[in-house]
């Protein structure tokens, strides 16, 4: 049979097909075949092979090929990747007023990510009803003149739930973002179903793991949200560091016109991007917001070698 993985544990995946769930294991050649085997988005072939306690059971036998999928770095030992989930549409980037507070720095990580796996994003910013503070405001007038639209919400109030809702139709919409942002909270509202909710810890501004694994909610036209475990912070994976600029629009735009194609953007002369800082063309912010990335890039590779 053939269906899609809409839920992953450690020992086996969830496998939803023709509107029926069954609960797989992996044959044996799939457990050998690196980290991600098997993730949440993924067309498996498998078979039945019975029913215990009234859960039908079975085995995965293939993986079909990923058409899209967004991986972070999970640094344990030389750093591993970690495959959120593969074949979606868009990636929302889920942020809050409030508790946690909004690190614009994972903002733009993750982003990047999306940029360079070519997958379209967007920005939530949830709990709306608690009051945007000027600061917060004109550091979000930044992504929609790179062409990021900024969507805010309040799972509370409802507003802007609809502008959410319409741009699900149809698509496949992973939600990622800090733990206690609020993502099952609005996952709940938009598509009517029940998920349990944690507070944030006034604390340590942290949020409580709610979903502690990746997870597909289909709705009733095709569409589907995904929701994942919270993050503290968004290491990147796979990019190379002259990789990261080109997965930045504003930078993008002017960076074939530096002088050396190797350019870094640093300390060169003729430098495009650093012009485009100084005309006014790329905000400082946002380039401030390259440097550090691409300096915690670097430390991780020399860490990792």
């Amino acid at each position: 049979m053939r269906g899609q993985v809409v839920f992953r544990s450690s020992r086996n995946v969830t496998v939803l097909a023709d509107g029926n769930s069954y609960r797989c294991e992996f044959a044996g050649r799939l457990r050998k075949k690196g980290r991600n085997p098997v993730v949440v988005g993924d067309w498996v072939e498998f078979d039945v092979s019975g029913d215990v306690a009234g859960v039908a059971e079975g085995r995965v036998i293939s993986v079909e090929e990923r058409k899209a999928w967004i991986s972070r770095r999970r640094d344990v030992g030389k750093g591993r990747e970690l495959i959120l989930a593969a074949n979606i549409d868009q990636i929302a980037c889920v942020f809050s007023v409030g508790f946690p507070r909004i690190k614009f720095g994972a903002l733009d990580r993750l982003l990047i990510a999306a940029s360079f796996r070519e997958i379209p994003s967007f920005v939530i910013l949830n709990k709306i009803d608690l009051g945007i503070s000027d600061e917060i405001e004109q550091r979000l007038e930044i992504y929609p003149q790179i062409g990021i639209d900024v969507i805010r919400t309040s799972a509370t109030s409802g507003d802007g739930l609809d502008q959410l809702a319409e741009r699900l139709a149809g698509q496949a919409i992973l939600l990622t973002g800090p733990s206690g942002v609020g993502k099952s909270s609005l996952i709940a509202k938009v598509l009517g179903i029940d998920i349990r909710i944690s507070e944030v810890s006034a604390h340590n501004e942290k949020g409580k793991h709610t979903t502690t694994a990746v997870t597909w909610h289909p709705a009733a036209d095709g569409s589907a949200i995904i929701d994942t475990p919270g993050f503290r912070d968004w290491a990147l994976w796979g990019l190379a560091p002259g990789q990261i600029a080109a997965s930045m629009p504003d930078l993008a735009a002017v960076m074939n016109d530096c002088h050396f194609r190797d350019c870094s953007h640093r300390t060169e002369p003729n430098c495009a991007v650093k012009a485009a800082v100084e005309e006014g063309d790329i905000h400082p912010l946002r380039y401030r917001s390259y440097l550090g990335i691409l300096e915690s890039v670097l430390e991780r590779q020399e860490r990792d070698r």
